[in-house]
């Protein structure tokens, strides 16, 4: 309930803040800070940090972090780029691409897995004050996945393989530029 309280707090003081150039934003997955009001899959990416370049291109960089004692740990980062096409008062309309790179380490099956991706986006922002805003990014996924068998059996259970698919759909971010 805190966290709820501090969440709310800080978008309304950023509400208030005196107009400046905001060349820095911060972007969390909403389901993180409300998990009771958004629901998002477990590979979605928990916290990211956007920098403003010129008027219309911004570099990314994503963060993600689990662990479970005795279960799993997972470590990974999304670097990018996106573009602006589009700017209206409220909305605006951004592509760009993803790399994501990911390393985790299943303790019971005894397996780590290491995956590489390129993640075309279109992202969706609506403008909610010129500190905060809430913003989606569906987007295409292309990834290798190397499975490592580490569990020291005569049979080798490694294995790699190639997927794509529809990501991020219905994945929420809060973001708060400053």
């Amino acid at each position: 309930m805190t966290m709820i309280r501090l969440f709310f707090a800080f978008i309304f003081s950023s509400s208030f803040l005196f107009a400046q150039d905001k060349k820095n934003q911060i972007y969390l997955n909403a389901d993180d800070v409300i998990p009771a009001l958004f629901s998002s899959q477990s590979s979605a990416y928990n916290l990211g940090y956007r920098r403003l370049i010129n008027n219309e291109k911004t570099l990314r960089f994503g963060l993600k972090y689990f662990y479970e004692d005795d279960n799993e740990f997972t470590l990974g980062i999304k670097p990018g780029i996106d573009f602006m096409f589009n700017n209206t008062k409220k909305w605006k309309f951004f592509y760009g691409l993803d790399t994501p790179f990911e390393y985790s380490n299943n303790f019971q099956s005894e397996r780590k897995y290491y995956k590489i991706a390129l993640a075309p986006f279109l992202r969706i922002e609506y403008v909610v004050s010129q500190s905060f805003s809430i913003s989606t990014e569906p987007g295409l996924f292309f990834e290798i996945l190397k499975i490592k068998d580490v569990d020291g059996s005569p049979i080798d259970n490694s294995n790699s393989s190639f997927s794509s698919g529809i990501s991020s759909l219905g994945i929420l971010n809060l973001n708060f530029s400053f």
